[in-house]
């Protein structure tokens, strides 16, 4: 193997960077769990203050009894007629509904972990068209309930105070519904049964104050819906089955409106099969992303962990013998060992500052602790601020692409080609031959032809 000194060294260092990626998957794990207790921080809070909420309703609900005769068969083969009572239930969506929401935010801590919650105000007015329950079977008689107005929020704690409800002119007394094998949604109110005539239009308004976490989401039950809200927090997330048809996000808040009719959305049909319950209704909602997720960007940084450890690698070993250098492999796996706990460093500092100030600290401490070793391995200050100053470049590239995710591809491709050009003009003039140690025959013509060039 001593024939072979330049393949030899290759493969050390293939070894050590094998062996480094040892720590790096371990520094990988600290980012899962510290993200998970994140999560479990975030979901505390949750319970002691109030969950995602999604806002279902108002709908018409009358429960009534028809009565109907049927034929049956008899044990002896012959037919009778029974008479025959089913509780059955009919349900009314609104025609309209408008909706006008203001949402206001703050930050709770969970131990070194923030989590943001909300609280919200909802102004919603519409009108429901009642018609009459028509009987199923053929000389069915019905006989009506009790109506009832039912609304829903995914998490009750998260109500601040009693829901104020006006149907017809009249003030409506909201309260927890029926039990939940009957009624559909969690919150309702009985309605006096003179208001609703058939075909004529029932005003409504209702009034919510709402607190939660994470998210807020609507569920568009009427013909016609339209959901306008405004807040103060500057990275809202639109999700669901619609996007807002006109939104605007600055640094002091964002504003929203969304306009869906029953025609586009399959929400009304979606809650007669599932009663209200479920999460396969078509909704749509805003969320409050954190927009600098320490523990997502420090993963992805982690990504390019490899690919950084071999640029440097390569960088060291190509000047090693443009610049005839001698570095051991011990101290090429203490070059790797700062180049991992880098971001370590980067984790451990972003969450107690904000992400850019934890990798300038983190990539400024590891390429000034580099610049002070290489000095002595590479016997002078010269080629070691050199080599610190290539590892502070490749952390800028680095940075680059953590916040521009959308052109990471691009600037890694071309950081790639960069180093590939670089390398290649570097050792355009090294005889590749007399490095690895053995000399071709010499009456191999590649070999004349070279020496002729």
């Amino acid at each position: 193997m001593n024939k072979y000194p330049l393949l030899n060294k290759v493969l050390v260092i293939g070894v050590l960077m094998l062996l480094l990626l040892i720590p790096l998957t371990m520094v990988r794990d600290v980012i899962r769990e510290r993200s998970q207790n994140r999560g479990t921080a975030s979901s505390d809070v949750a319970r002691a203050h109030a969950g995602p909420q999604t806002l279902t309703g108002p709908v018409l609900y009358l429960p009534y009894t028809e009565t109907f005769t049927r034929t049956v068969a008899t044990a002896e083969g012959r037919t009778r007629e029974e008479r025959v009572s089913e509780e059955r239930v009919a349900i009314r969506f609104p025609v309209r509904m408008d909706t006008r929401s203001r949402l206001d935010t703050e930050v709770r801590w969970r131990g070194i972990f923030p989590v943001t919650v909300y609280t919200s105000i909802h102004e919603i007015s519409g009108s429901f068209v009642w018609s009459e329950v028509e009987p199923r079977e053929k000389n069915g008689e019905v006989v009506l309930g009790q109506p009832r107005v039912l609304l829903g929020v995914s998490d009750l704690r998260g109500l601040q105070s009693v829901p104020q409800m006006n149907l017809g002119g009249q003030a409506l007394v909201v309260s927890p519904a029926m039990s939940p094998q009957r009624a559909p949604l969690p919150l309702g109110a009985p309605v006096n049964l003179q208001v609703l005539r058939s075909g004529e239009a029932v005003p409504f308004t209702l009034r919510l104050e709402l607190a939660g976490t994470g998210r807020l989401g609507w569920v568009p039950l009427a013909d016609e819906n339209t959901v306008s809200i405004s807040g103060a927090w500057p990275h809202p997330n639109f999700g669901g089955d619609f996007l807002p048809r006109s939104r605007t996000v600055s640094g002091q808040g964002f504003e929203a409106r969304w306009s869906v009719p029953s025609l586009s959305a399959r929400s009304q049909q979606q809650f007669l099969q599932h009663e209200g319950r479920g999460e396969a209704i078509e909704g749509f909602s805003v969320s409050l992303d954190d927009p600098v997720d320490v523990y997502r960007q420090t993963e992805r940084a982690t990504k390019y962990a490899t690919m950084f450890i071999v640029l440097t690698f390569a960088a060291f070993f190509v000047l090693e013998m443009v610049r005839r250098w001698r570095i051991h492999p011990m101290q090429y796996l203490m070059i790797g060992a700062a180049l991992v706990l880098f971001f370590l460093l980067l984790l451990s500092l972003s969450e107690h500052v904000a992400f850019r100030w934890a990798y300038l600290s983190a990539s400024l401490a590891c390429s000034g602790l580099l610049a002070h070793y290489l000095r002595h391995v590479l016997g002078g200050w010269r080629p070691g601020l050199l080599m610190s100053g290539l590892l502070v470049a490749l952390y800028g590239v680095l940075y680059g692409i953590l916040i521009s995710e959308d052109n990471a591809l691009m600037m890694g491709s071309l950081l790639l080609f960069g180093v590939l050009a670089a390398v290649m003009t570097a050792t355009r003039r090294v005889d590749w031959y007399n490095v690895m140690g053995s000399a071709p025959a010499a009456s191999d013509p590649l070999d004349s032809h070279q020496r002729a060039a």
